[in-house]
């Protein structure tokens, strides 16, 4: 008699393992990505500002070259399946993507020019930014910049020149109170 209640028992549960289930996919990390990850590497540099055993604070900057862009746009609309309107605003000047991360909050934002100077320093000009840009939510941003974290932020910096065509030798120059990057491509 207990096996009559275990027959359709076994019939629902195999039912319940066999039903149809949407389709789910799940994008690729930023490493895993080989296309996209390549030409990150090659735009981006890090740089760890250490003083007396203490990290003052690290960059991660990106140099938002036509072969970056067009990576990142690919990425993004697999991904989120629409376009990215942040890059087309990139495409028409020179402009950096930075992750920073330091425990000084008063140091996190970039965009304060009372606690940070930066310069573009290209074919014997000095220039300085025309818009640097706070980038939310981070939750967006995080497939695309393995360096994003809870504690870290992110900023979009441009400068009016014309776009970077990615062979221009040039130096960002970012300069705090806790220390200064210089990074060359």
């Amino acid at each position: 008699m207990p096996t009559r209640g275990l027959v359709p028992l076994f019939f629902l549960l195999t039912a319940c393992l066999s039903s149809p289930e949407p389709e789910v996919s799940y994008p690729l990390e930023a490493r895993e990505d080989k296309p996209y990850f390549k030409v990150y590497e090659d735009s981006s540099v890090q740089y760890d500002v250490i003083h007396n055993f203490e990290t003052k604070f690290k960059a991660h900057i990106t140099r938002v070259t036509p072969a970056f862009q067009d990576a990142l746009t690919q990425r993004y609309a697999r991904i989120w399946n629409e376009p990215q309107p942040l890059m087309q605003e990139a495409s028409q000047k020179t402009a950096f993507f930075v992750t920073i991360y330091t425990a000084n909050s008063e140091l996190q934002n970039v965009a304060d020019t009372d606690v940070w100077n930066i310069q573009l320093l290209v074919s014997g000009q000095t220039l300085k930014p025309s818009a640097i840009k706070k980038l939310k939510p981070k939750e967006r941003w995080q497939p695309f910049f393995p360096e994003i974290n809870l504690w870290s932020l992110e900023f979009l910096i441009l400068f009016d020149r014309q776009p970077d065509n990615g062979t221009d030798p040039m130096e960002l120059v970012m300069s705090s109170p806790d220390g200064s990057v210089r990074a060359k491509w």
